[in-house]
């Protein structure tokens, strides 16, 4: 009953108050996401998590510095929604943006979160993610394989003032 209770409280999207940093009803945040977000981004992002209207809870994340720049670039998925939404130690999963694919290996941290690994530096090249971008992450049903699309929402595009 209380794993019960989690789930449903993770597909409300937890806590949605202006306090809570780590979510949005449907989604899930990395930490420090609304933080560096400007009203203006932040209605954007609740925008598109609406339109998105997924069964499973959004997981999305401000791109930080080590997911895109040095020679190892990973991107970290908080364990609060790796967990319960990708429940495995390690695993090639399919990331799709407009129409295109990378297999991206996901692997388990100490911290119990997962990290995407190899391919994700592929991923973030091809896309041309910058510091502050913010990725949404939709987990797609699928039984044979992982599988999300990939939203981008630029900072390029919305200047903080």
């Amino acid at each position: 009953f209380i794993y019960a209770s989690y789930l449903y409280f993770l597909c409300l999207g937890g806590i949605s108050s202006s306090e809570d940093d780590h979510s949005l009803p449907g989604c899930i945040l990395a930490n420090g996401t609304l933080s560096n977000l400007n009203q203006v981004q932040k209605n954007q992002l609740k925008e598109k998590i609406r339109a998105m209207n997924s069964e499973i809870p959004i997981y999305g994340c401000a791109i930080r510095k080590s997911s895109i720049y040095g020679k190892t670039r990973t991107l970290e998925i908080s364990r609060k929604y790796a967990e319960v939404y990708l429940p495995f130690e390690e695993q090639m999963l399919t990331l799709q943006h407009h129409g295109k694919k990378w297999e991206v290996r996901c692997s388990v941290k100490k911290s119990k979160g997962k990290r995407l690994l190899t391919g994700w530096k592929h991923f973030a090249c091809g896309n041309n993610l910058q510091l502050g971008d913010v990725c949404l992450f939709e987990l797609l049903r699928n039984k044979k394989k992982y599988a999300m699309n990939v939203y981008i929402i630029r900072k390029s595009l919305y200047k903080r003032k």
